[in-house]
């Protein structure tokens, strides 16, 4: 089993934040999503707890069901299907005001469901997901803080 855990800050308010994380949809205007829909809305909100998502990255297709969403702060899913063989036991996004901004901290874990290599080709697809989550964040910080600072 494989723990990815990325922590960025982004100089934008917490809600601005959490409506360009918890907007599942809107994940294909930052870099390495290529599709993101909601294929089913959830039970109390539209991208909350029940909602099922597709997101397409990586060069894997991957659907998510949304277990936990506790806006503005924090949304949890889980992997229950995807294009690769992986196991995932949870994905946890959580957002913190610090200052004038928002500090992110994103932790997923999974492990490939290939015997006896699989653990040894965890650590490679680590690095990858690792690279492909920052490039995400670091895309999202710069639009996000391009437009906050467009508005002050």
């Amino acid at each position: 089993m494989q723990s990815v855990i990325m922590k960025t800050y982004i100089h934008a308010p917490i809600e601005k934040v959490w409506e360009a994380l918890s907007d599942h949809e809107g994940y294909v205007r930052y870099k390495g999503f290529s599709v993101s829909k909601l294929l089913k809305e959830g039970e109390k909100e539209r991208n909350g707890v029940g909602a099922v998502r597709e997101v397409h990255g990586m060069g894997s297709k991957f659907v998510e069901d949304i277990v936990k969403f506790e806006p503005p702060r924090m949304f949890e899913y889980k992997v229950v299907k995807c294009s690769r063989p992986l196991g995932h036991e949870i994905g946890r996004v959580e957002l913190i005001p610090r200052g004038e901004g928002t500090e992110i901290h994103w932790l997923t874990v999974f492990w490939l469901k290939i015997p006896v290599i699989g653990k040894l080709m965890e650590p490679r697809t680590k690095i990858e997901a690792t690279d492909f989550f920052y490039d995400f964040l670091l895309d999202m910080k710069d639009k996000l803080e391009a437009e906050v600072s467009r508005s002050a």
